[in-house]
């Protein structure tokens, strides 16, 4: 039972009941609606895309959630903190978990078959990266890059969050409902995250953060930036729904790779609009020069 669950299509669903019939995200949002092979798709093949995007979509929070706020976070609180920052991290933690299980019992009602005994369908690390990824994760304080790139990835879901409530006339109410929840505490999580920010940053050795900085620069330009790995997994599950597009498979992968290469759609991802708090606190720090290489949207304002 790999598709999603579907109602027929004249049923109204109930309250809480999840409505196939209407987008799950903001179709902006999602990487294949910025190639040209999306505008050939169907309506029906369209819909089904976005929605098996917004599982994926889905999955990236989780796997912040519980691969990377739970180890960071967890390493500051058995830190001496102020009283202060120490009851707001335990929130910080306690929100990040309540997140996890919302997006859990959301992909597992819309999708059953894929999420009955996992979390992830479509994000899959080797088991050497998630090692390495644990083992940074630990020890923040040798890769604070990990917290930088939390609060890169919190600020950019508050602008997606802001995105789902302008557009949630034309999108699914629960979709809806878990990112008005997500939003509501993320606001809150990257002011922690700055907070942490101003108190490991500073006090890193200067070696360490440039080391740091191209850690962080490479990592956005192997994994953030251009649709790869998971991204190609929904244009997977889409084919196998509709297998009259398996001879175009092809070419819808090349044009999701081919994405790289596009300026705007780069510096889109992460830009002053989506991002600005993230960019200005770059813009202190030289060492984050070496992010315009590989994010078109980030203008550094320091000479090296």
């Amino acid at each position: 039972m790999n598709a999603l669950t579907q109602p027929r299509v004249d049923e109204h669903p109930g309250p809480g009941e999840i409505d196939f019939s209407r987008w799950f995200m903001p179709q902006a949002l999602t990487p294949f609606y910025h190639t040209p092979a999306y505008a050939g798709l169907a309506d029906s093949q369209r819909l089904r895309y976005n929605q098996l995007n917004a599982l994926y979509f889905n999955e990236q929070t989780m796997f912040f959630e519980k691969a990377l706020a739970r180890n960071v976070i967890g390493y500051f609180l058995a830190q001496p903190l102020p009283d202060r920052l120490h009851a707001g991290l335990r929130q910080f933690m306690a929100e990040e978990e309540q997140h996890t299980e919302m997006f859990r019992r959301l992909n597992q009602r819309c999708a059953p078959g894929r999420y009955h005994d996992r979390d992830f369908h479509f994000i899959k690390l080797p088991a050497a990266a998630a090692r390495a990824f644990d083992f940074m994760s630990k020890r923040p304080q040798w890769f604070p890059l990990l917290v930088w790139l939390m609060h890169l990835q919190e600020e950019r879901a508050v602008f997606f969050g802001r995105t789902f409530l302008r557009q949630a006339d034309d999108l699914e109410p629960n979709f809806v409902a878990a990112q008005r929840k997500h939003l509501a505490d993320e606001i809150g999580h990257v002011r922690w995250d700055e907070a942490l920010l101003d108190s490991i940053w500073p006090r890193t050795n200067r070696l360490l953060r440039r080391f740091n900085a191209r850690f962080l620069a490479w990592m956005i330009g192997e994994y953030f930036i251009v649709p790869k790995r998971s991204a190609l997994r929904v244009v997977d599950a889409l084919v196998a729904e509709f297998p009259r597009l398996r001879r175009h498979q092809p070419e819808f992968n090349r044009q999701l790779r081919a994405l790289g290469h596009d300026a705007a759609f780069c510096s889109a991802q992460y830009s002053s609009e989506s991002v600005p708090d993230t960019f200005k606190r770059f813009g202190d720090w030289p060492e984050f020069n070496a992010l315009a290489r590989v994010m078109p949207g980030y203008v550094p304002q320091m000479a090296s």
